[in-house]
């Protein structure tokens, strides 16, 4: 059992990198599923398989509900959807503020309210290519931070761990206590899927030696 008590500097060292990060916000999403008749199969520069909308340069990319992400993944890998249609995600980059969903019901016809108000900016965004999007639309799935916070199990629905540019880098798998790594999405590089894994990555390529790694790269014979 690690504590302050049996690795005191450790916990001096973990409270320290806990210290220097916030918390980003969080998402809202909507994944469509629609009747592609007429549309395009394959992206191109006046049909893209992704693009962004942004309501105004003024208030920032970093506003809530300013800037909007749009992917139809489809078009990209036709497998995706069914034939005849193309999926489609659009989202908020980690600009939802938590504290306006904290506590509703998920049940309640106020959550339904609040999450059909709020995925107007989403749907909007994917008009300004698909101006018929909605009539288009097979399925429809809302997610707000909430969703985030129950399926993701991440706190307030947070994206992860934040640290200014300015203020430096992650801390790396390393600590002070010899054999104790640290990974994931608090951990260089940081958040995200392929970035929290390549933290682990780095964890497991620091416990052994490179000679190790050669022996193991050759017994399996790459």
């Amino acid at each position: 059992m690690i504590d302050s008590e049996t690795a005191p500097d450790l916990v001096t060292e973990l409270d320290k990198r806990i210290k220097r990060v916030d918390r980003c916000d969080s998402f809202l999403h909507l994944h469509v599923g629609i009747d592609a008749t007429g549309l395009p199969t394959k992206p191109s520069e006046s049909f893209p398989a992704q693009w962004a909308s942004i309501e105004s340069w003024d208030k920032g990319v970093d506003a809530p509900r300013n800037l909007v992400l749009v992917s139809v993944a489809s078009l990209l890998d036709p497998s995706l959807a069914p034939d005849g249609c193309h999926t489609i995600h659009a989202y908020v980059p980690a600009t939802e503020p938590y504290d306006q969903w904290a506590g509703m019901d998920r049940t309640s016809s106020e959550y339904r309210s609040m999450k059909e108000m709020a995925s107007e900016v989403l749907w909007g965004a994917i008009e300004k290519q698909i101006p018929d999007a909605r009539k288009r639309a097979k399925i429809s799935l809302v997610g707000t931070p909430l969703t985030h916070e129950r399926f993701l199990r991440r706190d307030s629905g947070s994206y992860g761990p934040f640290l200014k540019a300015t203020d430096g880098i992650l801390d790396g798998s390393k600590t002070c206590l010899p054999g104790f790594f640290c990974c994931g999405d608090s951990t260089f590089p940081g958040i995200g899927m392929p970035a929290a894994a390549a933290s682990g990555m780095i964890a497991a390529n620091s416990v052994v030696s490179p000679l190790e790694h050669w022996k193991m790269l050759n017994k399996i014979k790459l």
